[in-house]
């Protein structure tokens, strides 16, 4: 069973994600097991592990970033949705971490999409890992951590969640190592995480790490093809 929190101080905004979350339940077949607070400090006093957090911005006293902020500081893997009256603030998420964020008023089609996304991840969380050797010694890199690879002559740069590791290495090779159907190569020098794409816009990607991607001409159709197959098998 999931373990869903929802930090909400307007009632009827609470109810409102309460109803998509019985919705998608009942449509899935799912369980969830869902807490409704109305303060981020009743939040922080307690660290009750959960495995998403739908978070408001606008909270009194702490606010969502701030919130979302003292979590990453003993919790880097809980997954969290900003829910929020202006996109530009959500924005900022991508500076904690945020997987996505739903406008108000949340519709139910925003609701079903972000948390698909979810539940894929919270699913393989675990599931698969690549080991690499840097300078530093060796790394076994969980694929949910990594976003995408970039290759600068004989190096490779692994762009993960919360740092960035080099070392010397092919990008052809890894991509033969890599699950097949998760990882996509958008052009000569990227290697991306489909898990990990935010937004596509044009020829350009943007990255739950915030950092932007170039699609490349002669891949963009393959790309396109990609993300559309593996959003679309998902629940």
């Amino acid at each position: 069973m999931y373990r869903f929190l929802m930090i909400e101080d307007e009632p009827d905004m609470a109810a409102n994600l309460r109803s998509h979350l019985d919705r998608y339940a009942e449509a899935h077949g799912l369980e969830f097991d869902v807490t409704w607070l109305k303060t981020a400090f009743e939040f922080i006093g307690s660290k009750q592990p959960y495995d998403l957090i739908f978070m408001d911005i606008g909270l009194p006293g702490i606010d969502g970033m701030e919130a979302a902020q003292l979590l990453r500081a003993y919790d880097e893997d809980t997954l969290v949705i900003f829910v929020t009256n202006l996109a530009q603030y959500a924005v900022n998420g991508y500076e904690v971490g945020a997987l996505d964020f739903l406008l108000k008023p949340v519709s139910y089609h925003a609701f079903s999409m972000r948390l698909d996304r979810a539940l894929r991840i919270l699913d393989r969380k675990g599931e698969g890992n690549v080991c690499i050797t840097t300078k530093q010694g060796a790394h076994v890199i969980p694929y949910a951590s990594l976003v995408y690879v970039e290759v600068h002559g004989h190096d490779l740069e692994f762009h993960l969640e919360d740092r960035t590791l080099e070392l010397r290495g092919s990008l052809a090779k890894l991509e033969e190592e890599l699950e097949e159907g998760r990882f996509v190569r958008v052009s000569n020098s990227h290697l991306v995480n489909l898990d990990h794409i935010r937004s596509v816009d044009g020829p350009t990607m943007t990255m739950s790490n915030g950092d932007e991607v170039t699609i490349s001409r002669t891949r963009r159709k393959e790309t396109l093809e990609a993300l559309t197959d593996y959003y679309g098998s998902s629940r």
